[in-house]
């Protein structure tokens, strides 16, 4: 019996419009009032989560959580208090931002609430920006202030020009962090210890439930650690091939209510 699922929120929850649709809330509604609880689980810093969890009228009671910037952050969505968290090394950020060099790119990076850059913007960093809904400030990094813990950080330019970095990276980056190609034109570099599916095995035992009990959908490369610890994984029709192998069951894409898809026939049917 499912008693929780983890929804990654870009390419699964949203269409192509960055848009949930009228079949998912009314899939994640009766889901919900049967008991299951709904937890996002996504990339995105949490500001950029805030509207849809209100459209979704997901933050209900003390027990409801998001897993937020890849699985670095869990929080309460009644209180935002942090329960669960791993943050990055200043002297490793410092470090990381060098690699850019005369690559046409910006390293950003992310505390509780704000999207950070360094050098001068990009259109795909303004991009990026955009579809999250934020400000992006700038600050270089070793402006950073000691107190401060950085939770994420990033690596975003077209694609190709992010090829080319992935290809000249040394042993330091996968020494000091965990490497993700989330995006073709984003490379995340979380804390070690830190991804989607540390964080919901984390949560899963808080809320005492069996990773059997535990469902996860998703699309890209970030949602793989959560969907192999997952006892029910479902990929997106849209998904990429690693996502596709390692899943028990493949749902509709998101152009086509997936989602609501996989809620009704390997959650609610049952």
């Amino acid at each position: 019996m499912i008693k929780l699922i983890a929804i990654d929120m870009d390419g699964t929850l949203l269409n192509e419009h960055h848009l949930v649709t009228d079949k998912v809330k009314k899939a994640i509604k009766e889901a919900s009032n049967a008991g299951i609880k709904i937890v996002l689980c996504t990339g995105r810093p949490v500001q950029a989560v805030y509207e849809y969890l209100k459209e979704l009228e997901m933050p209900q009671d003390e027990e409801d959580y998001v897993i937020s910037l890849n699985g670095t952050v869990v929080q309460k969505t009644t209180t935002w208090e942090i329960v669960y968290s791993h943050e990055l090394d200043h002297k490793h950020l410092v470090e990381a931002e060098k690699l850019i060099g005369s690559f046409e790119m910006n390293f950003t990076y992310f505390d509780e609430n704000n999207y950070y850059f360094t050098g001068e913007p990009t259109e795909m960093m303004h991009y990026d920006v955009n579809l999250l809904g934020m400000e992006a400030k700038h600050l270089p990094i070793k402006e950073i202030p000691k107190e401060m813990k950085v939770f994420k950080a990033m690596y975003v330019a077209e694609a190709t020009e992010l090829d080319r970095l992935v290809a000249s990276l040394p042993p330091f980056i996968s020494e000091n962090f965990y490497p993700i190609r989330s995006l073709s034109y984003v490379l995340e570099l979380l804390p070690q210890k830190a991804n989607k599916g540390e964080a919901l095995t984390g949560l899963a035992e808080k809320l005492g439930f069996s990773m059997d009990e535990v469902m996860a959908i998703g699309d890209g490369e970030n949602d793989l650690d959560m969907m192999k610890v997952a006892g029910t994984s479902i990929a997106m029709g849209n998904a990429v091939d690693s996502i596709m192998q390692a899943a028990t069951h493949v749902t509709r894409s998101n152009q086509e209510d997936g989602v609501a898809h996989a809620i009704y026939e390997w959650a609610l049917k049952g």
